[in-house]
């Protein structure tokens, strides 16, 4: 995604998930060789009713995500909490959900 593409996608999540309210979102730039550009970052679990929405979203768009404890970066040193969800555009045609 690039960065447009990415802040309509999260304005689109935050106008049909009010669940949302309270999460800290991120906007993070390209930063690993799977993903095609910028991602979205959510640190904090995500209710059941939250996360299907996120979820037909994100597919309706045909993008992926993976959910749990992570690498944030190629360059980090410190992985992401349990509950993190990332939303991105794999490079590759294949959509793969984790």
């Amino acid at each position: 995604m690039n960065r447009q593409e990415a802040i309509a996608l999260l304005k689109q999540v935050l106008d049909a998930c009010a669940g949302l309210e309270g999460h800290p979102l991120e906007l993070a730039p390209p930063n690993t060789p799977q993903t095609g550009g910028f991602q979205i970052i959510i640190a904090k679990p995500l209710d059941d009713e939250t996360r299907k929405k996120v979820i037909q979203i994100i597919t309706d768009h045909g993008l992926s995500y993976q959910a749990g404890a992570m690498w944030k970066t190629k360059h980090s040193v410190n992985l992401t909490g349990s509950d993190t969800f990332i939303i991105f555009k794999p490079k590759n045609a294949e959509n793969s959900h984790t």
